[in-house]
């Protein structure tokens, strides 16, 4: 245990401790938990508005959720690095998009109202072999617009094979499905891969929004990326808001879209109508 963890952190020196067979040992009932999970379909899925600078519903974005009866609520940024590791994300990825399109085109037809439906899609899953297949089965069986879709996607899907991602890409923008770059200036942002991408949005971080008041350098990244997106004619979405201040400033900057804990948590699909239909009360 001692070796992998300097392994993993450069070969750096570790003593093994109590306390790091404790992790280990948490981690693998977790993985066994999951297994489990997945095999039964035990998640269930939020969604996070996202708004335009009027305030108007742009559309939302989903976000998995898994409460294991015996080991109770699992942060989803602990449970999926393992279900990546272990190679449970194409099959838990799959659930997501399923469910996802089920409950908002029962959702829209309900409301007789049309919206953006983002989609989180892992390393691991958008490059797993019948992907599209089953998206486009899911998009056909629930009667959704491909328009409405968005994938999100990581900057790292492209650092480890550019070749074999954007046929995929090429194939989903020919299907009508909008592509959003996550976390675009987080990782190894390259603006000649930016360039090339059959992509139509750019996602700020929440790490840039967080100190946009008090970090002048977090604001001229901001307003770098919101410059770059605009000159490649991308629509620029800031996650992460809440503050009035974090908001209006980000207005200055020229983001069109905005998403955080300042319009809405994360919602079931319950509470999310009952938003929708609320949307029209004054957000200042």
């Amino acid at each position: 245990m001692a070796m992998y963890k300097s392994k993993k952190e450069g070969n750096t020196l570790s003593i093994f401790s109590f306390s790091m067979a404790q992790s280990y040992m948490s981690r693998l009932e977790i993985e066994e938990r999951l297994r489990r999970a997945a095999e039964l379909e035990n998640f269930y899925i939020v969604y996070q508005p996202q708004v335009d600078e009027q305030n108007n519903l742009y559309g939302v974005e989903a976000l998995v959720r898994w409460e294991d009866e015996k080991l109770g609520f699992i942060p989803p940024d602990k449970f999926i690095s393992i279900a990546e590791y272990c190679g449970l994300m194409p099959k838990i990825g799959n659930y997501i998009i399923d469910t996802t399109l089920k409950e908002m085109s029962a959702l829209q037809k309900s409301l007789n109202l049309s919206f953006q439906i983002a989609i989180n899609v892992s390393a691991q899953q958008f490059t797993h072999i019948d992907f599209i297949a089953r998206l486009k089965q899911s998009i056909n069986r629930h009667n959704i617009d491909p328009n409405r879709i968005t994938i999100e996607i990581t900057e790292s899907l492209f650092i480890d094979d550019i070749d074999k991602v954007l046929p995929i890409l090429n194939e989903l923008r020919g299907e009508g499905i909008c592509i959003s770059l996550d976390d675009f200036g987080t990782g190894y942002s390259s603006l000649n891969l930016l360039r090339t991408l059959p992509i139509d949005e750019l996602k700020i971080d929440k790490s840039f929004v967080d100190d946009i008041m008090n970090d002048v350098q977090s604001l001229k990244m901001v307003q770098n990326i919101i410059s770059i997106g605009k000159n490649l004619n991308l629509t620029l979405l800031a996650e992460g808001i809440e503050t009035l201040e974090q908001k209006q400033s980000l207005i200055e900057c020229g983001c069109d879209l905005f998403q955080g804990y300042y319009y809405s948590k994360p919602l079931i699909l319950h509470d999310l109508q009952k938003y929708i239909s609320d949307i029209s009360r004054e957000i200042p």
